[in-house]
């Protein structure tokens, strides 16, 4: 009998298509300063094993895992020059396991044979968004904004189901 995974209650994979296709329009919308309109998304989320033969959260022993929750391509993938897909999965990884800091290059003594030096994501609360595919400083962004757009929806998501929670947060 396999385990399920579970991941986060919402952030779910509906909520991260979203976040992508909104930014999508952004995207789109900077034709003619992107170095090409194609490039591939991944979205990782903490997850872990559901056993349920303990009783969450009160066993110590479990192990966060990353789970791609969305991945999206982006422009005919038969005309992509390179790997985009591979690249974005590596640099998420990187993300992940703190082997590249989030900013604006790679940390080559952490570089494991057969990473990609590229950078072009973000680690944000938990949760790794990566692009490939354009110039790094706008995988970056492109990757922060879905990242942010995750969160806020995430949120919005919490807020619509508190029973106690009926107006805005301002008076």
């Amino acid at each position: 009998m396999s385990e399920e995974m579970l991941t986060p209650k919402f952030l779910t994979e509906q909520v991260a298509k979203k976040a992508v296709h909104h930014v999508l329009s952004v995207i789109q919308s900077l034709d003619g300063v992107l170095n090409r309109m194609m490039c591939h998304i991944v979205i990782l989320v903490p997850s872990m094993k559901d056993d349920r033969q303990r009783n969450y959260p009160d066993w110590p022993n479990y192990q966060i895992e990353p789970c791609a929750i969305y991945e999206y391509s982006f422009g005919n993938m038969s005309n992509w020059p390179h790997r985009f897909d591979s690249i974005a999965r590596c640099k998420a990884l990187q993300l992940w396991h703190d082997r590249n800091d989030d900013r604006t290059d790679c940390m080559p003594h952490l570089l494991f044979p057969g990473d990609t030096p590229y950078w072009g994501g973000v680690k944000r609360h938990g949760i790794v968004v990566a692009c490939s595919g354009f110039q790094p400083h706008f995988d970056k962004m492109f990757s922060g904004m879905i990242a942010d757009m995750c969160i806020g929806l995430s949120y919005n998501g919490w807020t619509d189901l508190k029973d106690d929670l009926n107006e805005d947060f301002l008076p």
